[in-house]
């Protein structure tokens, strides 16, 4: 983010902060940025998120705006929405930009608990009633080359204020250890967990094992290299760590993670768990996923046999061996032969990351 780091930071936690007091030594305070006006755009996100009826986090948001007809969006019609593609004249990096800020001025809230669902806030319903000016500046591009898995396709639950460039590193260090270990990327570490890592800043074992989606197993088999870059990065940019290191989303999630695990253990049908807890499949699938990806197994055979057979679970998994990202439209689109919908190839994801990832 452009946004004073500890503004961010202190957000997290669901402090305030004195606009009128910058913290004045972070890197966004020292080089400022020039404010551009949104006022017009903020309207257009909070007519998006209304549309949506206040049920998806950012980058779904993003993906509405954009007009990108994935096979999540496609799922559930939201291509016929009148705010499908109300954004396409801009670029992700402006709504994200966008989007965090309107968080970080009150104009949208988080909901934890729901995943990271946008919703409005009561300041957020004034302005879309009457609006205005609101001055925004532009996150920090940087390569997208190396944007190789999940962003873009999931629903995540994010703090949204992770530090780009951090991430940026993260990201082509796990490259590099995935190249070692002759894995695909995400299999080292979910998007979601590197974000976090770039959000929060562990400088132990301790303080990565409670980062969304990493179990003492990962942490210690590649957790160290990860470890020296945060901690190197911290010194050379004085970064202010927090005191208390607690992530909200690891504890929020846990509501679902027992039931979730003793209900696929007796074979219950998918549908009946998301109903249940009232939940969406594709949540039901990103809670499981994350499950997963921390270490527990999940033998899900009884629900994937049923929607995909023998076969085509095996062109799946040699897929996911060598693909470069675990972008699900990406596996589509490669895969399009085989027709295989979101759902198919989000089981088989969590099934090869059950096999390969723990």
């Amino acid at each position: 983010s452009s946004v004073c780091r500890r503004k961010t930071l202190l957000y997290y936690f669901g402090e305030d902060f004195n606009d009128e007091k910058s913290c004045g030594h972070c890197d966004n305070c020292l080089n400022p940025k020039e404010k551009i006006e949104a006022k017009t755009e903020a309207v257009t996100v909070l007519k998006a998120i209304k549309g949506l009826g206040e049920q998806f986090a950012i980058e779904y948001v993003i993906l509405i705006l954009l007009g990108k007809a994935t096979p999540q969006v496609m799922m559930f019609r939201h291509e016929q929405l009148d705010v499908f593609a109300s954004g396409n004249d801009k670029d992700s990096n402006y709504w994200s930009s966008l989007i965090r800020q309107m968080l970080l001025e009150g104009l949208l809230e988080k909901d934890i608990l729901e995943y990271g669902v946008l919703k409005f806030t009561k300041k957020g319903e004034a302005f879309l009633k009457k609006p205005t000016a609101f001055k925004i500046v532009l996150n920090n591009l940087f390569e997208d080359a190396n944007a190789d898995d999940e962003a873009g396709e999931t629903v995540v639950e994010g703090a949204g204020v992770a530090d780009e460039k951090l991430l940026e590193m993260l990201k082509n260090l796990r490259k590099t250890v995935a190249k070692e270990k002759n894995l695909p990327p995400f299999v080292i570490f979910l998007e979601s967990s590197l974000e976090d890592m770039a959000t929060m800043y562990p400088t132990n074992m301790t303080e990565l094992e409670k980062i969304s989606g990493v179990s003492k197993g990962k942490s210690i088999r590649y957790g160290k290299p990860f470890l020296d870059i945060i901690t190197a990065y911290v010194d050379e940019n004085d970064i202010v760590r927090p005191d208390d290191f607690v992530m909200k989303s690891v504890a929020n999630r846990n509501n679902n993670k027992i039931f979730i695990i003793q209900n696929v253990d007796k074979k219950i049908p998918l549908e009946t768990i998301a109903k249940t807890k009232d939940l969406r499949i594709d949540e039901l699938l990103e809670e499981m996923e994350t499950i997963v990806a921390s270490g527990t197994k999940l033998n899900l055979d009884y629900a994937i046999d049923e929607m995909v057979d023998e076969y085509d679970q095996e062109e799946i998994i040699d897929y996911f061996k060598s693909c470069e990202t675990s972008s699900l439209q990406v596996a589509q689109e490669e895969l399009a032969e085989s027709g295989f919908n979101w759902e198919q190839l989000k089981l088989m994801r969590i099934k090869f990351l059950c096999v390969y990832g723990n």
